[in-house]
């Protein structure tokens, strides 16, 4: 999910995301996303996520805890081995080209007091993000859980624990925040189904992440004005979800048949009218059309109140 947000974020073409690196020449792999720069210049600064991916170096390795994770002592240690190892494999001379970020939702004691040991002390520099050094690489932390609530961060809240235990509480996203979550539901969906010929992915939590996103759309797309909503889809797509009669409530009669066929225009009619028309006209309408009809004045003769018989009072 993270490699899909960062792939989303970044600024296009000027970085390639690698969601796993083979550190040896005999197998070994680490949980862990690179950001490689592949072109040379000045890339333009990100709007989204700068917490993240704002001022990457040549190579960025960013380790990552998930929603239900939390940072351990081997972390710090772990982060600083596979640096190392990738200086080597990846042969870079000068170390100054490599960064570390730390993605989390939290950052722990265990987690400070292992850095600490080796030689790095984290200083505050906003809200949920904090700055050192370890060995000679420049290290940045993340906390997605109180970075989430600043401007242009909020799409962290899919990967924190909020989005597993409180889907609707994810942060009311700007129009491009909403369009890189679209693409995010997009990946999930592919998660849950693959492609003919594709590979079937695996995520942790998978069955809570597939609800929370179902969850957190809704929540969105309640937030959203009906228009924008009715945006996405074509007049045919809207006009189907309804019944003939409630495509034309509101409009005058003359304009209600305006384009319809004899089928249509006839259940467009109220109940009363339609219950005056004669069988033998019934009988030429579609079969369909006789059904509805059918099943309205049904519907509308349960509805309505038995008649009471009046008594007449014989006068004494």
């Amino acid at each position: 999910m993270l490699v899909a947000l960062l792939e989303h974020v970044v600024p296009e073409g000027w970085y390639q995301c690698i969601s796993e690196f083979q550190l040896a020449r005999e197998p070994l792999r680490v949980d862990i996303v690179i950001l490689r720069r592949r072109r040379r210049g000045a890339p333009p600064a990100p709007r989204l996520l700068t917490s993240v991916v704002g001022e990457l170096a040549e190579h960025t390795l960013v380790h990552f805890k998930g929603p239900t994770d939390e940072l351990e002592r081997d972390d710090a240690r772990m982060l600083l081995a596979y640096a190392l190892q990738y200086l080597v494999v990846a042969e870079i001379d000068d170390p100054a080209a490599v960064a570390l970020r730390v993605v989390a939702p939290r950052v722990t004691q265990r987690f400070l007091g292992a850095l600490r040991s080796l030689g790095c002390a984290l200083a505050t520099t906003g809200p949920g993000t904090h700055e050192g050094r370890l060995g000679v690489f420049p290290l940045r932390v993340v906390e997605t859980v109180p970075a989430t609530a600043r401007a242009g961060e909020h799409l962290l809240y899919t990967v924190t624990p909020g989005m597993v235990a409180d889907p609707g509480g994810i942060p009311a996203l700007s129009p491009e925040e909403i369009a890189v979550f679209w693409a995010l539901l997009e990946h999930v969906e592919q998660v849950r189904h693959p492609l003919p010929g594709q590979r079937k992915r695996h995520m942790k939590d998978e069955k809570r992440v597939l609800e929370s996103f179902e969850q957190a759309l809704a929540r969105i797309v309640a937030r959203l004005p009906p228009e924008k909503v009715l945006q996405s889809y074509e007049p045919e797509q809207v006009l189907r979800s309804y019944a003939p009669e409630q495509r034309l409530a509101g409009l005058a009669p003359e304009q209600r048949l305006a384009g319809l066929s004899e089928a249509e225009a006839v259940l467009a009619l109220p109940d009363t009218t339609l219950r005056a028309l004669s069988q033998e006209y019934l009988a030429t309408l579609p079969r369909e059309t006789q059904a509805a009809i059918q099943e309205r004045l049904l519907a509308t003769s349960k509805r309505r109140p038995a008649r009471q018989r009046k008594t007449r009072t014989l006068p004494r």
